[in-house]
């Protein structure tokens, strides 16, 4: 194994544990792992989950608002956001890419 796997292995690993902590099934939890690796070896996969944004706050969305309120997000489901904006590295490195 290359040091690259190994780092994309540890990163994979990492995903999966906070995934759980957050509620995930142990299953979902690996899946959804999986698809964000493979969105990583991708550079033209955008795609996001609303736990990656610094707007997602105990499990709301302070980026969309209705009705003067934030939204409750699909927030472990791959997806394209406008309004996304990735946490700052320190707090949140283990799940981001980049």
């Amino acid at each position: 194994m290359t040091s690259e796997e190994e780092k994309e292995e540890k990163r994979w690993s990492k995903r999966r544990d906070a995934f759980v902590d957050a509620g995930l099934n142990s299953d979902a939890a690996h899946e959804l792992a999986a698809q964000m690796m493979m969105r990583d070896r991708d550079p033209y996969d955008d795609r996001r989950v609303c736990v990656e944004c610094e707007k997602y706050m105990g499990g709301f969305c302070l980026g969309y608002l209705k009705d003067g309120r934030p939204t409750r997000p699909l927030r472990f489901i791959l997806q394209r956001c406008d309004k996304f904006k990735l946490k700052k590295k320190k707090a949140y490195e283990t799940l981001s890419r980049d």
